[in-house]
Protein backbone atom coordinates (compact mmCIF):
# COMPACT_ATOMS: atom_id res chain seq x y z
CA UNK A 1 0.00 0.00 0.00
CA UNK A 2 2.79 2.30 0.70
CA UNK A 3 4.36 1.51 -2.62
CA UNK A 4 1.29 2.86 -3.81
CA UNK A 5 1.53 5.97 -2.27
CA UNK A 6 5.01 6.49 -2.81
CA UNK A 7 4.24 6.33 -6.79
CA UNK A 8 1.19 8.65 -6.72
CA UNK A 9 3.93 11.11 -4.53
CA UNK A 10 6.45 10.54 -7.49
CA UNK A 11 3.80 11.53 -10.16
CA UNK A 12 2.05 13.92 -8.88
CA UNK A 13 4.65 15.79 -6.18
CA UNK A 14 5.07 16.14 -2.68
CA UNK A 15 2.31 18.80 -2.45
CA UNK A 16 -0.17 16.99 -4.48
CA UNK A 17 -3.85 16.44 -3.50
CA UNK A 18 -2.86 13.02 -2.93
CA UNK A 19 -0.82 13.75 0.11
CA UNK A 20 -4.33 13.43 2.06
CA UNK A 21 -4.48 9.86 1.50
CA UNK A 22 -0.78 9.61 2.14
CA UNK A 23 -1.10 11.35 4.97
CA UNK A 24 -3.86 9.50 7.09
CA UNK A 25 -2.02 6.19 6.07
CA UNK A 26 1.46 7.75 7.75
CA UNK A 27 -0.96 8.46 10.84
CA UNK A 28 -2.85 6.03 11.13
CA UNK A 29 -0.91 3.12 10.23
CA UNK A 30 2.96 3.97 10.21
CA UNK A 31 2.47 6.25 13.66
CA UNK A 32 4.63 9.01 12.12
CA UNK A 33 2.52 12.07 13.18
CA UNK A 34 4.93 14.85 12.00
CA UNK A 35 4.84 13.03 8.42
CA UNK A 36 1.42 13.39 8.18
CA UNK A 37 1.05 16.72 9.40
CA UNK A 38 3.76 17.97 6.40
CA UNK A 39 1.83 16.18 3.57
CA UNK A 40 -1.54 17.23 5.04
CA UNK A 41 -0.27 21.52 4.89
CA UNK A 42 1.13 19.89 1.83
CA UNK A 43 -2.84 19.28 0.25
CA UNK A 44 -3.91 22.54 1.66
CA UNK A 45 -1.41 24.13 0.08
CA UNK A 46 -2.40 23.26 -3.33
CA UNK A 47 -6.20 24.57 -2.55
CA UNK A 48 -7.64 20.61 -3.05
CA UNK A 49 -10.79 20.13 -1.58
CA UNK A 50 -9.92 20.59 1.97
CA UNK A 51 -11.98 18.70 4.24
CA UNK A 52 -10.01 15.60 3.86
CA UNK A 53 -6.66 17.41 4.69
CA UNK A 54 -8.03 19.70 8.01
CA UNK A 55 -9.62 16.05 9.23
CA UNK A 56 -6.22 14.59 8.98
CA UNK A 57 -4.27 17.69 10.25
CA UNK A 58 -6.40 17.81 13.64
CA UNK A 59 -6.52 14.18 13.83
CA UNK A 60 -2.79 14.45 13.91
CA UNK A 61 -2.62 17.73 16.35
CA UNK A 62 -4.44 15.60 18.68
CA UNK A 63 -1.75 12.79 18.40
CA UNK A 64 0.94 15.32 18.60
CA UNK A 65 -1.04 16.74 22.01
CA UNK A 66 -1.30 13.53 23.48
CA UNK A 67 2.37 12.24 23.04
CA UNK A 68 4.15 16.00 24.10
CA UNK A 69 4.70 17.99 26.70
CA UNK A 70 5.36 21.87 28.02
CA UNK A 71 4.56 24.75 25.65
CA UNK A 72 4.24 22.30 22.30
CA UNK A 73 1.63 20.47 23.66
CA UNK A 74 -0.59 23.19 24.02
CA UNK A 75 0.41 24.58 20.42
CA UNK A 76 -0.81 21.39 19.60
CA UNK A 77 -3.95 21.43 21.10
CA UNK A 78 -5.09 24.78 19.58
CA UNK A 79 -4.04 23.55 16.30
CA UNK A 80 -6.18 20.43 16.56
CA UNK A 81 -9.13 22.59 17.68
CA UNK A 82 -8.98 24.71 14.73
CA UNK A 83 -8.90 21.98 11.78
CA UNK A 84 -10.98 19.49 13.84
CA UNK A 85 -13.11 21.02 16.58
CA UNK A 86 -14.19 19.62 19.87
CA UNK A 87 -17.26 16.95 19.61
CA UNK A 88 -18.10 13.37 19.08
CA UNK A 89 -16.45 13.14 15.34
CA UNK A 90 -12.73 14.14 16.86
CA UNK A 91 -13.60 10.98 19.51
CA UNK A 92 -14.97 8.45 16.90
CA UNK A 93 -12.23 8.95 14.00
CA UNK A 94 -9.66 8.74 17.00
CA UNK A 95 -10.86 5.79 17.94
CA UNK A 96 -10.68 4.39 14.30
CA UNK A 97 -6.58 3.40 15.01
CA UNK A 98 -4.78 1.51 17.20
CA UNK A 99 -2.39 4.37 16.79
CA UNK A 100 -4.86 7.31 17.23
CA UNK A 101 -6.54 5.98 19.84
CA UNK A 102 -4.13 6.98 22.72
CA UNK A 103 -5.41 10.52 22.09
CA UNK A 104 -8.92 9.87 22.68
CA UNK A 105 -8.06 8.51 25.56
CA UNK A 106 -5.88 11.67 26.91
CA UNK A 107 -8.66 13.78 25.89
CA UNK A 108 -10.94 11.76 27.82
CA UNK A 109 -9.11 12.14 30.64
CA UNK A 110 -8.41 15.56 30.28
CA UNK A 111 -12.85 16.01 30.69
CA UNK A 112 -14.00 15.26 27.10
CA UNK A 113 -17.26 13.77 27.87
CA UNK A 114 -16.95 10.37 25.93
CA UNK A 115 -20.90 10.17 25.17
CA UNK A 116 -21.26 13.97 24.29
CA UNK A 117 -23.79 14.29 21.14
CA UNK A 118 -23.03 16.55 17.73
CA UNK A 119 -25.93 18.56 16.53
CA UNK A 120 -27.59 15.23 14.87
CA UNK A 121 -28.05 14.25 18.36
CA UNK A 122 -25.04 10.90 17.86
CA UNK A 123 -22.51 9.78 19.82
CA UNK A 124 -18.51 9.11 18.98
CA UNK A 125 -20.30 5.61 19.09
CA UNK A 126 -22.63 6.49 16.52
CA UNK A 127 -21.13 7.24 14.31
CA UNK A 128 -18.52 3.99 14.44
CA UNK A 129 -21.76 1.99 14.62
CA UNK A 130 -23.57 3.77 11.62
CA UNK A 131 -20.52 3.20 9.09
CA UNK A 132 -20.05 -0.35 10.57
CA UNK A 133 -16.37 0.45 11.97
CA UNK A 134 -16.84 -2.16 14.40
CA UNK A 135 -13.20 -1.47 15.29
CA UNK A 136 -13.88 2.17 16.47
CA UNK A 137 -17.21 0.72 18.44
CA UNK A 138 -14.92 -2.15 20.16
CA UNK A 139 -12.24 0.70 20.89
CA UNK A 140 -14.97 3.11 22.32
CA UNK A 141 -16.44 1.16 24.50
CA UNK A 142 -13.30 -0.18 26.03
CA UNK A 143 -12.74 3.43 26.97
CA UNK A 144 -15.66 3.82 28.22
CA UNK A 145 -18.62 4.24 25.67
CA UNK A 146 -22.26 3.51 27.09
CA UNK A 147 -24.13 1.29 25.09
CA UNK A 148 -27.81 2.44 26.54
CA UNK A 149 -26.75 6.21 25.42
CA UNK A 150 -29.98 7.75 23.99
CA UNK A 151 -29.06 9.04 20.15
CA UNK A 152 -30.32 10.85 17.16
CA UNK A 153 -33.77 12.79 17.03
CA UNK A 154 -35.95 9.82 18.27
CA UNK A 155 -33.23 8.89 21.41
CA UNK A 156 -32.98 5.63 21.01
CA UNK A 157 -30.41 3.40 22.76
CA UNK A 158 -27.32 3.35 20.42
CA UNK A 159 -26.99 -0.10 21.29
CA UNK A 160 -30.20 -0.33 19.00
CA UNK A 161 -28.47 1.08 15.97
CA UNK A 162 -26.74 -2.19 14.34
CA UNK A 163 -30.38 -3.91 15.50
CA UNK A 164 -32.37 -1.95 13.45
CA UNK A 165 -29.83 -2.26 10.62
CA UNK A 166 -29.34 -6.20 10.66
CA UNK A 167 -25.66 -5.78 11.26
CA UNK A 168 -25.29 -8.95 12.77
CA UNK A 169 -21.67 -8.88 13.64
CA UNK A 170 -22.15 -5.32 15.45
CA UNK A 171 -24.92 -7.17 17.88
CA UNK A 172 -22.88 -9.89 18.51
CA UNK A 173 -19.79 -7.66 19.55
CA UNK A 174 -22.49 -5.01 21.37
CA UNK A 175 -23.67 -8.62 23.42
CA UNK A 176 -19.84 -9.61 23.88
CA UNK A 177 -19.68 -5.71 25.66
CA UNK A 178 -22.39 -6.82 28.18
CA UNK A 179 -25.58 -5.64 26.11
CA UNK A 180 -28.63 -7.54 27.06
CA UNK A 181 -30.98 -6.98 24.19
CA UNK A 182 -33.72 -8.43 26.15
CA UNK A 183 -34.20 -5.49 28.78
CA UNK A 184 -33.02 -3.23 25.91
CA UNK A 185 -36.28 -1.49 25.39
CA UNK A 186 -37.35 1.28 23.18
CA UNK A 187 -40.91 2.87 22.68
CA UNK A 188 -41.89 -0.13 25.05
CA UNK A 189 -40.16 -2.69 22.78
CA UNK A 190 -37.25 -4.45 23.12
CA UNK A 191 -34.61 -5.55 20.11
CA UNK A 192 -36.31 -8.64 20.10
CA UNK A 193 -39.16 -7.64 19.83
CA UNK A 194 -37.91 -5.46 16.64
CA UNK A 195 -36.40 -8.44 15.11
CA UNK A 196 -39.53 -10.76 15.14
CA UNK A 197 -40.97 -7.56 13.17
CA UNK A 198 -38.11 -7.91 10.82
CA UNK A 199 -38.17 -11.55 9.79
CA UNK A 200 -34.89 -11.43 10.60
CA UNK A 201 -34.14 -15.46 11.54
CA UNK A 202 -30.23 -14.72 11.74
CA UNK A 203 -30.60 -11.55 13.97
CA UNK A 204 -32.63 -13.02 16.21
CA UNK A 205 -29.83 -15.75 16.94
CA UNK A 206 -26.91 -13.03 17.15
CA UNK A 207 -29.34 -11.65 19.86
CA UNK A 208 -29.71 -14.82 21.80
CA UNK A 209 -33.24 -15.78 20.64
CA UNK A 210 -33.75 -18.97 19.55
CA UNK A 211 -35.30 -18.22 15.75
CA UNK A 212 -38.45 -21.05 16.28
CA UNK A 213 -39.47 -17.95 18.17
CA UNK A 214 -40.39 -16.36 15.08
Amino acid sequence: MEALYRQRMAEFGPGSCYSSDYARFKLQVRGDTQGAIELARGALNQNCEDSQARQILGLAQYVKWAATTGTQRAEALNQARIYLPAGPMPLYLLATSDRTVPAAKALIAAGEQIDQRDNDGLTALAHALQNGDLGAARRLLMLGARADAPVGISQMPVALLPVMEGNIEAVRMMRRFGVDYSKLRFRGATAIDFAKQSGNSELLDALGQNAAAL
